[in-house]
C-alpha cells in the first residue's frame, strides 16, 4: 500500500474557531461573517499554491463556528478543483462509523479522489458530553470505528460486524469511495501508543504544532514507520503541523501573530496536552521567546528556511500551516499572509504544485 503523497508538500489549515474560550454565543451575523472568512481563506489557499486544505472538529464550544467538518469538506469539494481535502482530525469516537464511511465516500466521490481522512479519539470533555458518550470508552470506540470504516470502504459484498459498541448485519456501503482501495488515511494522536497504532491502519502520521524534543520525536516517528512498514505500507509519511506568519520583518510578524499564538498554546497547556519541553515549567513559560523555534515566522526567507529545517532535520514529508488563531489576526492580515506565503515562500522550497496538477486517481 502506497500513500498518495509523492513529494514534499505544504498545506493550509482553515480554522473554524473565532474568539476566546467561553466567549458569548455568536449572533447569526457573526457566524455568517466567520464562514465568509473561512471560505475566502480556503479558496485563496488553493489559488496561491498550497497542496491541501485541512479542517478540524470541535463541539459545544462557543468559539466553534463550524462544528460539522464533513459538511465543510463537502462544500469545499465543490468550490475547489485541485487541493487535497483533509480532516485534521475527525473525532471519530463521536460518530457512527458507517455514517462516517458513507459521508467520507461521498466527499471523495464529489472531489474526484481528493479526500485524506485522519481519525482521532478526541480530548475535550465537552465533545463527549454533547453527544452523550462515555469518554472512558473512547479507545475501544476508536479501534472499532476505524475497522468498520475501512471494511465498509473496501467490501464489495454485504458484511457484518459485532463489537462492544457497534453491531451491523449484512450492511453494504454504496457508493464506495473514488480512491481505490480507499481514501488516504493519516493517523493522529501524540502518545507513544497512538503513534505506533497509526502504523496499523494509516500510511501517514500527523504531529501537532507543539515543541519538538529531538530524541522523543525520532523515537516516535521511527516507531510509526516501522509499524506501518510491517503492515505493508511503502514509504510511510510523517506530517507536521506548524503555526506561523509571514511579513516584511520577523519583528512585524511576531507583533501581529505572537500574542494570539501564545493564547492558543496556553489553552492546550491548560488541558494538559501541550507536549513536554524543558523550557516550559509553568503556564507563563508558554511565550514567544521560549517557543520561537517551533514557529514558521518572519520574512519569506525566514519562513522558507524554517520549512526546510523541519523537513530536513526531522525527516518530515508534509507541513500543515496555520496562520490564524482563535482571536486573530484579523481577516485582512490573514488573507495577506496566505497570499504572500503562497507566492513568496512555497516557490523557494519547491512546494508549489504545477499548474497541470490533477486529483489523485
Amino acid at each position: 500500500m502506497r500513500d498518495s503523497l509523492e513529494q514534499f508538500g505544504v498545506g493550509l489549515f482553515v480554522p473554524g474557531l473565532f474568539g476566546p474560550e467561553n466567549r458569548p454565543l455568536p449572533d447569526r451575523d457573526e457566524v455568517g461573517e466567520a464562514h465568509d472568512v473561512m471560505f475566502t481563506e480556503a479558496l485563496l489557499g488553493e489559488e496561491v499554491g498550497f497542496e491541501g486544505l485541512f479542517v478540524g472538529e470541535q463541539h459545544m464550544r462557543t468559539e466553534c463556528f463550524f462544528g460539522d467538518m464533513f459538511l465543510l469538506l463537502g462544500m469545499l469539494a465543490v468550490r475547489t478543483s485541485r487541493v487535497r481535502l483533509a480532516t485534521f482530525c475527525n473525532v471519530v469516537t463521536l460518530w457512527d462509523p458507517m455514517h462516517v464511511a458513507e459521508t467520507t465516500a461521498l466527499i471523495d466521490q464529489v472531489s474526484r479522489g481528493r479526500l485524506t481522512y485522519s481519525p482521532g479519539m478526541g480530548y475535550h470533555p465537552g465533545y463527549f458530553q454533547m453527544f452523550g458518550i462515555d469518554e472512558k470508552t473512547r479507545l475501544s470506540r476508536f479501534k472499532e470505528s476505524v475497522e468498520v470504516i475501512k471494511t465498509a470502504w473496501t467490501s464489495r459484498e454485504p458484511f457484518s460486524f459485532s463489537g462492544k459498541h457497534f453491531d451491523y448485519s449484512d450492511v453494504l456501503l454504496t457508493p464506495q469511495p473514488y480512491q481505490q482501495p480507499h481514501p488516504t488515511i493519516w493517523g493522529a494522536g501524540q502518545s507513544d501508543a497512538a503513534i505506533a497504532r497509526s502504523g496499523t491502519y494509516a500510511t501517514g502520521w500527523c504531529g501537532d504544532p507543539f515543541p519538538l524534543h529531538d530524541e522523543t520525536f525520532r523515537r516516535q516517528t521511527d516507531s510509526f514507520r516501522e509499524t506501518a512498514a510491517a503492515h505493508g505500507v511503502e514509504n510511510p509519511k510523517v506530517i507536521l503541523m506548524r503555526n506561523g506568519f509571514v511579513a516584511d520583518t520577523r519583528k512585524e510578524a511576531e507583533a501581529i501573530f505572537g500574542q494570539y499564538y501564545v493564547d492558543e498554546m496556553r489553552f492546550y497547556y491548560d488541558y494538559g496536552i501541550f507536549s513536554h519541553d524543558p523550557r516550559i515549567q509553568s503556564r507563563e513559560d508558554v511565550n514567544v521567546d521560549n517557543l520561537r523555534s517551533t514557529l514558521v515566522i518572519g520574512t519569506p526567507e525566514d519562513c522558507a528556511a524554517s520549512l526546510e529545517y523541519f523537513r530536513d532535520t526531522y525527516d518530515v514529508d508534509y507541513i500543515v500551516m496555520r496562520f490564524r488563531m482563535n482571536d486573530g489576526p484579523d481577516p485582512a492580515r490573514s488573507y495577506e499572509c496566505i497570499r504572500t506565503f503562497g507566492e513568496e515562500v512555497l516557490p523557494r522550497i519547491g512546494a508549489t504544485p504545477p499548474p497541470e496538477s490533477s486529483p489523485t486517481d
